[in-house]
């Protein structure tokens, strides 16, 4: 059987579906040899599709014995020599067979397998190309809004990001583009599936590597971040390379790199401090943007604190709800009393 058409099937494949020629190559042969084998019976078959040619050709794997008790699975020497001219006793010989054997059902299943197996491997690759985006920030078109979800594109893939995921308060529109985070994607039957948000702090740790290329570069590293989505966020930075404000480096010039993040983030603000080994300077840092007068260390071992400031920085450094003074605990690690106090 010769089909040079074959082969330009399998390369058109190739282009298409980036499977190469020799792994549809080498599933075509698996699964014609399981036809051949299911339609005649025979299991010392080998097919093989020649990789210039396109033809097919199947193969009876016989023995060369002395006396020839079972011609399915033995040959005679004299025959074999026909075969193989250097052929001996012992030998494995390959004897071609008629293709046509297969008859048309056989070829349909073969054909049916190579269909899905190539199914099989489109949704690996697909698989294997989406991991990659684990642990990163991507863009998502937002296709459909419903009350409990949105439905959204990310490249060819469509997924949902169920509300719970949402920031609070924040609404979408059909043909938003938004930027969600890639928290794991998994294997399905219809194809890898994405799991995404934006509640996550990786969320805006992503958002920053995106405007910040110091983060990305190691330069400037997030020691800790804490986050309650919809209200407020702070992020405590160092920098390796003296010479690089790790705070001004996330801002940029004029707030440039800041307001993207910002932007996406909506109603939700942003403290960026610098941090520090020195818990009063840290304490300080992280209550902003309030100002404070002093930082008093009570105990070290239960780390606990009383911050002064001034009545009008009061309200600033509790915040709304008491969230600046309790992300600032959660962000230092330490107790926070935090007391009035008329700046002298």
């Amino acid at each position: 059987m010769n089909s040079p058409m074959l082969l330009e099937a399998l390369r058109e494949l190739e282009r298409e579906k980036g499977i190469s020629v020799d792994e549809s190559i080498e599933i075509l042969e698996k699964a014609l040899m399981s036809a051949y084998k299911n339609k005649t019976g025979e299991r010392n078959v080998e097919i093989v599709i020649n990789k210039l040619s396109g033809e097919i050709e199947a193969y009876q794997i016989l023995e060369v014995v002395e006396k020839v008790e079972n011609e399915n699975i033995q040959i005679s020497l004299e025959d074999a020599l026909k075969i193989k001219p250097d052929a001996t006793i012992g030998d494995i010989v390959k004897r071609k067979m008629n293709i046509k054997r297969l008859g048309r059902f056989a070829i349909q299943v073969a054909k049916q397998v190579l269909i899905q197996k190539i199914r099989e491997i489109e949704k690996e690759k697909q698989y294997e190309k989406y991991a990659e985006l684990v642990g990163r920030v991507v863009t998502a078109e937002v296709l459909k809004v419903t009350p409990e979800w949105l439905d959204i594109r990310i490249g060819k893939l469509e997924t949902h990001l169920p509300k719970k995921e949402w920031i609070p308060g924040e609404e979408f529109e059909q043909s938003d583009l938004i930027k969600v985070y890639v928290r794991e994607v998994k294997k399905d039957k219809k194809g890898p599936k994405i799991i995404v948000t934006r509640i996550d702090n990786e969320f805006v740790v992503g958002l920053l590597k995106l405007e910040v290329p110091e983060i990305e570069s190691g330069i400037i590293e997030i020691v800790k971040i804490v986050r309650e989505p919809g209200v407020r966020t702070k992020i405590a930075v160092i920098s390796h390379d003296p010479k690089v404000d790790p705070v001004g480096s996330c801002i940029g010039p004029e707030g440039s790199r800041i307001a993207p993040i910002l932007k996406e983030l909506k109603i939700e603000k942003i403290d960026i401090i610098k941090w520090s080994n020195d818990p009063k300077e840290l304490i300080a840092n992280a209550l902003l943007p309030a100002s404070v007068i002093d930082v008093e260390i009570l105990d070290y071992e239960s780390k606990a604190s009383r911050v002064l400031v001034s009545p009008n920085q009061l309200s600033l450094a509790i915040g709304k709800a008491g969230q600046n003074a309790r992300l600032a605990a959660k962000l230092t690690g330490w107790k926070i009393d935090i007391k009035p106090v008329m700046n002298a």
